[in-house]
């Protein structure tokens, strides 16, 4: 842990460079690792500026904060460091997991009242893989739908029909056609 603390107009005392350092305890805490964290305490006529600046690997963040108190601005401003560092590391953890599709196994009997299965695979290898979640922003016509799925690599679309208001599924078959599937109820 390296801090360094700066004093423009005011006297860097022991208690503050100590919540200075105590605070950046904290930070490397949140991101599991050494940071260095630059602090730059200043006094600007009848108010205290606090100027946190930490670095971790490739990550900058910049917090300043001015108050009457110069203690009460270095712990706003180390807060306003904190809630940056977390918001980015929760932002790298979840990007690493954005892409991945959640498989969920299926029960032996395949999820359709104990029938056997069709497939020969063991039944440990079924599963159900969740690619992705669609909106569906306006109802179209099976006209639309078509044009769509032809300019789209997807073998599937679901779309709301605009004449019944009805959900429907319109897929490309292996002969070139397209098939639609239109609930009953």
């Amino acid at each position: 842990m390296a801090v360094e603390c700066t004093g423009r107009n005011v006297e860097v005392t022991a208690r503050l460079r100590a919540l200075a350092e105590e605070r950046a305890a904290r930070l490397e805490r949140h991101l599991g690792e050494p940071a260095d964290v630059r602090v730059v305490l200043a006094r600007e006529k009848h108010r205290f500026v606090a100027e946190v600046i930490a670095g971790h690997r490739n990550q900058h963040w910049t917090a300043k904060e001015e108050r009457a108190d110069l203690r009460a601005a270095l712990v706003v401003a180390f807060e306003k460091i904190d809630a940056q560092a977390v918001k980015d590391s929760s932002r790298r953890r979840d990007r690493k997991h954005r892409g991945a599709a959640v498989s969920i196994p299926l029960r032996a009997g395949g999820g359709n009242g104990g029938a056997p299965a069709r497939r020969t695979a063991a039944p440990s290898d079924r599963r159900v893989v969740r690619v992705g979640r669609r909106t569906f922003t306006k109802p179209m016509s099976v006209e639309e739908a078509v044009m769509r799925i032809e300019a789209s690599p997807e073998d599937v679309l679901v779309f709301r029909d605009s004449g019944s208001e009805k959900i429907s599924v319109l897929y490309k078959r292996r002969d070139g056609d397209f098939g639609l599937i239109v609930p009953e109820c």
